[in-house]
């Protein structure tokens, strides 16, 4: 049997008219230059593009297989794609929370209404998440963080070149109410979403910018409850958790993994706390009615798919065609697939592992990382520029770099996540929030899980993890053109070699732990959100364009290829 390793590179593909001494990249480019043409539903396209569109083909024939051995897999995507079901249901997915929203006497009923929501992915005005404490992080914590904003950060309602955003931001909201038939017609649809945005731009105001945000340093505020509470005194602190503890502790999920929702809000970490403060007082002068429509807007965006159709495309036309630039919306099967990847991922993608990802492509994978790790340390050993106590903390930290190669080694348990075939698609994303929910909160004031993936397997990309030193590579990028385990070594360092040395790159960024395996600094990287209790928890789910991390927990600090799929 023949052992002989492809050279990697595919010279048919390469120019007749054009040669490599004339033009080296036209020789090997121009021929897809002047062929190509981008399909209207992407915004960008390539290589990574390409992979994922395969991974996608591969999840899509093991969730159409009728023996599918991922079953709440194959129920949540079921449900997703009976379009029929969907229509004929109309508002049934929203009806008790707008219900809710509408009897809230005053500001303190308007606060329960929003904590009773919480468990099942209803809007809310802070962000939550979970992972480790910066300052302690072998322990996870909770994290604060800003939120209850349609548009992706504060400055897109203050700055002037961003006025046609807002303008079709209104459009589209205005749209929404009206199909909600939350607004008699056009005229009174534009008057609210106008008075909607103006609620939003007060919230925003209090918002930081994308550079403090990420300040690890000034990110980083150790907060015990009774400050908490003081900060969100007008809030009602205590009736916002208690609501959420009732409205959690009458589901199934509960029954499944209990929560302490008191106890897990004893000490977390504020990234903004000026937020918090600001908010508080925008809740206290805020009009009763206008809390209520930004709430009853955010229940409609954040449920687009749940809803008819109408609902659904307004939501593409603004998020994927005005904001992602795409000029056609992806067909369902691929955003069921996606939707999957990002609810029960790993469920599917074991059987991902077991019929497109072998043992020998991992053992592959790993002399290729050690290599370029070993380059790195010959590389800072040698520098003119570093100081010699620099070198030996780098050197130091890139000894205890952990490689994560292919899959996660213990599967994540799915069993308290409650889809089932026979249920409505708004039905099942209820239980898929419910789970979420009490998956994550459960990790408070336990042991951070080193083992746990941030990704999974079938995900076209890679990220490093700063609070635990991993690099991570999922299987679904270990393929051509960045790893080919028959082609020559030259061929995998070219390609995938870059990807790993990019990621390894980031354990030595400005913003990220200047500490060792433990990363006992008391200083972060930059953080992803992953909300809890936020609306863009649930509007991920619609989201019609998203980079690799989507199917990354939002607010985790990681730091990762940033690519559109």
């Amino acid at each position: 049997m023949s052992t002989t390793l492809n050279s990697g590179i595919g010279p048919a593909s390469f120019s007749a008219v054009t040669g490599p001494a004339q033009d080296l990249f036209r020789y090997v480019n121009g021929p897809w230059i002047d062929m190509y043409r981008l399909p209207d539903d992407r915004s960008r396209y390539g290589s990574f593009d390409k992979l994922a569109e395969d991974a996608e083909n591969q999840i899509r024939e093991i969730l159409e297989d009728d023996d599918c051995p991922a079953e709440k897999s194959h129920a949540l995507y079921a449900s997703f794609l009976d379009v029929d079901a969907i229509n004929a249901s109309g508002l049934a997915a929203i009806e008790d929370q707008l219900k809710a929203i509408d009897v809230a006497a005053d500001k303190a009923e308007l606060t329960r209404s929003l904590g009773a929501m919480n468990p099942a992915g209803g809007p809310d005005l802070i962000g939550i998440a979970v992972y480790g404490d910066p300052g302690a992080p072998e322990t996870n914590i909770i994290h604060i963080e800003q939120s209850g904003l349609g548009l992706p950060d504060e400055a897109y309602y203050r700055e002037d070149h961003y006025a046609p955003i807002r303008e079709a931001y209104v459009d589209m909201v205005a749209k929404q109410l009206k199909n909600a038939k939350l607004a008699a017609d056009d005229e009174q649809a534009e008057a609210q979403a106008q008075r909607f945005l103006d609620v939003e731009t007060r919230i925003a105001a209090n918002h930081w910018d994308n550079v403090a945000t990420r300040d690890s340093v000034k990110t980083y505020n150790p907060t015990d409850y009774a400050e908490l509470s003081g900060m969100l005194a007008d809030y009602d602190l205590d009736t916002w958790i208690e609501s959420w503890q009732s409205a959690y502790d009458q589901t199934s999920a509960a029954q499944v993994q209990p929560l302490d929702f008191r106890g897990i809000f004893n000490h977390v970490v504020v990234h903004e706390p000026s937020f918090l403060t600001g908010l508080n007082a925008f809740w206290k002068a805020a009009d009763l009615d206008d809390l209520k429509l930004w709430a009853r807007v955010h229940v409609i965006i954040g449920s687009t798919l749940e809803l008819p159709h109408e609902f659904d495309e307004t939501n593409f036309e603004f998020y994927g065609k005005t904001l992602s630039g795409q000029k056609q919306q992806r067909v369902r099967w691929k955003r069921g697939v996606s939707l999957v990847n990002g609810i029960c991922g790993e469920d599917v993608g074991r059987e991902y592992v077991k019929r497109h990802f072998p043992e020998s492509s991992k053992q592959r994978m790993e002399q290729l990382v050690g290599n370029l790790i070993d380059a790195y340390r010959v590389s800072i050993s040698s520098s003119a520029w570093l100081g010699e106590e620099t070198k030996q903390k780098a050197l130091e930290k890139l000894s205890k770099f952990v490689p994560k190669i292919g899959y996660t080694n213990h599967w994540r348990d799915y069993s308290a996540l409650d889809v089932r075939e026979n249920a409505g698609f708004a039905e099942n994303m209820r239980a898929a929030n419910l789970y979420e929910t009490g998956y994550q909160l459960a990790k408070v004031g336990k042991s951070v899980d080193k083992d746990e993936w941030l990704m999974n397997p079938q995900t076209v990309n890679a990220y490093y993890e700063p609070t635990m030193n991993v690099i991570v590579f999922p299987a679904a990028i270990l393929q051509p053109p960045f790893f080919d385990p028959n082609a020559e070594d030259a061929a995998n360092y070219g390609g995938i070699g870059a990807v790993i040395g990019h990621e390894i790159g980031h354990g030595f960024d400005d913003q990220v732990p200047s500490t060792t395996a433990t990363a006992s600094s008391t200083t972060g990287g930059p953080k992803k959100t992953r909300p809890i209790s936020s609306s863009s928890r649930r509007n991920s789910s619609t989201s019609t364009t998203r980079s690799c991390q989507r199917s990354l927990p939002k607010n985790t600090p990681t730091i990762q290829l940033m690519l559109r799929m």
